[in-house]
Parts: C-alpha cells; sequence; structure tokens
C-alpha cells in the first residue's frame, strides 16, 4: 500500500559556529537514551588543510548539545597541515560502532588545498568499538589496501549480519574512479573490496587530454530491500551520464546484487539528476525507496517552485529504483533564507526514529551569509 510522506517538521539541528565549531557534514547515530554527532570543523571544502572532527551528544533529538571534544586518533607533527575526516555509523546488531575515513597531509608548503586532486592517496582510518567498550580501537590502511584512493562511507547491515559500506575512488594513478563496496562478515573486524561500477575510458572526461584529473563512478547510496536484494544508485561524473542540455550536471545510475553485494549488474542511468546525496538511502514500510540530493543545475529537470534557487531533491521508487518521481522540493532553510547556490545542500543522512518516522540531516553550506550548520527535515508516513 502506498503511503504519503509528509513534512512534519523542519528546523536547525546543530549550530555551533558561535563556538568556533561551525561544520558543514556530519553524521549521528542513535544510541538509545542519547545521540552520538561526530562532525567535521569549519566551513571547509574538500581537501583543505586543518580539519578535524569533533563529537558531541543529545538527549533531545539536536535540539542542545553538549560541548564539543575532539574527536578520532591522536596525530602528530604539523596539525594546521593534515587534515581527518571522519564517519560513524551503527551500532551494529552485536552492539559495535564503527568509523571510518581520510587521513590526508598537506606537501607543498605554498598550497592550501591537497597537493594532487587527480590522485588523493590518503590514509583510511578506521575504528572499531565494541559493545561495553570504553574506547575505540584504530587501524590504518595505507592507499593501495583496497584502492588507491579511499573514500568510504556509512553503509547497510544485512539479515545474517554481513555489513556492506560504499567506497570509491582510482585504483592507480592516471585511471577513472569506480565505485565499489567494502564487505565485512565479521563485525567489522576484516573487510574486502568488490567492484560495483568502473568505466576505464578517458573519453568520459571533460578534458580527456588532461592525464591529471578522472572522471567516472562515485558516490553511492545504498538501499537494502527486504527480499535481500542490493540497490546502489550511483553519482556519475562529467561525461559519465551529463544531461543533454545542461554543461555540469550528470544523472544517476543504478546497479543491483542478487548475491549480497559479491556481484553486480552494469550500472544503468536513471531519471534522477544531480549531486550530494545520502549514503544510505531510505527503504519505507510499503517497500518503496526514497533518496536525498542536491537540486541539479539544469532548471527543467526537476519541478522547480522558485526556479532562480537550488536545494534538496527527494525522489521517490516503487520499483525498486528503476523509476521515480519526484516527493519534494526544498528551497529555503528554516528561517527561510533561499539556497541561491548548488552546493548549499550537502551530503545528509536518513536518522530511523520510529515506523514511518525518519529525520534526514544535512548540511548548509553558505559562504555568503557565513552559515555553517546541519538542518533537520522530518519526514512521516500517512
Amino acid at each position: 500500500m502506498d503511503c504519503r510522506i509528509r513534512v512534519v517538521g523542519y528546523r536547525v539541528l546543530y549550530s555551533g559556529s558561535y563556538r568556533g565549531h561551525g561544520t558543514i557534514g556530519g553524521s549521528i547515530v542513535d544510541l538509545g537514551d542519547h545521540w552520538l554527532g561526530v562532525f567535521g570543523s569549519g566551513p571547509f571544502e574538500d581537501d583543505e588543510a586543518g580539519q578535524h572532527p569533533f563529537q558531541t551528544t543529545t538527549c533531545d533529538a539536536g535540539r542542545t548539545w553538549s560541548p564539543p571534544t575532539p574527536f578520532g586518533p591522536p596525530l602528530t607533527g604539523d596539525l594546521a597541515r593534515q587534515s581527518l575526516g571522519l564517519v560513524v555509523s551503527g551500532p551494529t546488531r552485536r552492539g559495535s560502532l564503527l568509523v571510518n575515513g581520510a587521513h590526508m597531509s598537506l606537501g607543498d608548503e605554498a598550497k592550501r588545498f591537497y597537493q594532487d586532486l587527480g590522485f588523493r592517496a590518503y590514509t583510511l582510518v578506521m575504528g572499531r568499538r565494541e559493545a561495553g567498550a570504553g574506547d575505540f580501537t584504530w587501524a590504518r590502511h595505507p592507499p593501495g589496501t583496497f584502492l588507491g584512493e579511499q573514500f568510504v562511507e556509512r553503509g547497510v547491515e544485512l539479515a545474517d549480519g554481513r555489513l556492506v559500506f560504499a567506497i570509491w575512488g582510482v585504483a592507480h594513478r592516471g585511471e577513472n574512479w569506480q565505485c565499489g563496496v567494502l564487505l565485512s562478515d565479521d563485525d567489522g573486524c576484516t573487510w574486502r573490496y568488490r567492484q560495483v561500477g568502473y568505466e576505464p575510458d578517458a573519453a568520459i572526461r571533460d578534458r580527456p587530454g588532461d592525464s591529471g584529473y578522472p572522471a567516472g563512478f562515485n558516490e553511492q547510496s545504498l538501499f537494502a530491500l527486504p527480499n535481500g536484494r542490493l540497490v546502489s544508485l550511483i553519482r556519475g561524473r562529467e561525461r559519465l551520464g551529463r544531461l543533454a542540455n545542461s554543461p555540469r550536471d550528470t544523472w544517476f545510475f543504478r546497479s543491483v546484487s542478487v548475491d549480497a553485494g559479491e556481484s553486480w549488474s552494469t550500472p544503468v542511468a536513471i531519471g534522477v539528476a544531480g549531486t550530494g546525496a545520502a549514503g544510505v538511502g531510505w527503504v519505507l514500510p510499503d517497500g518503496s525507496l526514497l533518496h536525498a540530493c542536491r537540486v541539479p543545475y539544469a532548471r527543467a529537470v526537476h519541478p522547480l517552485a522558485e526556479t532562480d534557487l537550488f536545494g534538496l531533491h527527494l525522489a521517490r521508487s516503487h520499483d525498486e529504483g528503476v523509476s521515480w518521481h519526484t516527493e519534494l522540493v526544498l528551497q529555503r532553510d528554516p528561517e527561510g533564507r533561499p539556497f541561491t547556490k548548488h552546493y548549499n545542500v550537502m551530503n545528509g543522512q536518513f536518522i530511523h526514529q520510529a515506523e514511518g518516522r525518519a529525520l534526514y540531516a544535512f548540511g548548509q553550506f553558505d559562504t555568503a551569509a557565513g552559515v555553517y550548520r546541519m538542518l533537520a527535515l522530518e519526514l512521516c508516513l500517512g
């Protein structure tokens, strides 16, 4: 039975700029009596020096938060020339919390951003804290452990306890991006890589003669269906999935696994355009899928009430991701401030609250207004 999605609340979830802890992205886990939030520090874009995550807790769904404290393994050396980005997820069925992210080091003294954007060979940092344990244990995986670049997102846990997390990156210098999954059958102690999508042709690049900058498949949104199938919606980049009448936008692609992530179908473009998707989509009680991403640059792809604005686009599928329709477009923040730029809305996360209820948490990145915070869109079925 199809259920209508209603917006029952829209508010600021976290705002710490006044305390020097502004953020445009983070992750939240529900620990029962409180939520743990791990956020990236500062109004930073990708690959900028000086970032370090911090943690904070809330007992009232983000209306008030504890004082922020640093989160993650200790770093040594010149901290102003390093960055650490971490995402927390769980608890797993065995009660463990899992953390993944990247440790980046700045090379050239004259640079503020990381030196080689064509091949970002960062160290993958993974943490794990078992139920009842006081501290995380940390492991560092050098470039080449799974891919040359190793950008890992949150994932899903299957009925048998298998963990399936999204990963993307360049395998070897000069190649295009590929996306895949990391699989764990021991509650996150060990992982192995399986490829989901890869297009090796350099002609998909906007600058095919530039051997240093890749294109291809990267960010994914994973859906674990009740029938055991896995669906991945994958962001194409540059000419891979480029919209015919847009110089920037690409379609998302769909790939399916029927063997718990061991193998995947060839990705096929679908009717959702945009970027900034959630790492894990929402499978609703009626079996439909809800996907969240940014409004694309092209004005005629999705219905827009205010055609000069950008924002958040929620799309829904009733056929396991083959076809999609727009469920909601959100073009202003809770105070009515317009989303005038494509990047005003950052990647987000669905937080399940009860049967048929979820909160979508996402970053607001507005350099013109100096706003760097997390917002919450509260959704309900019926």
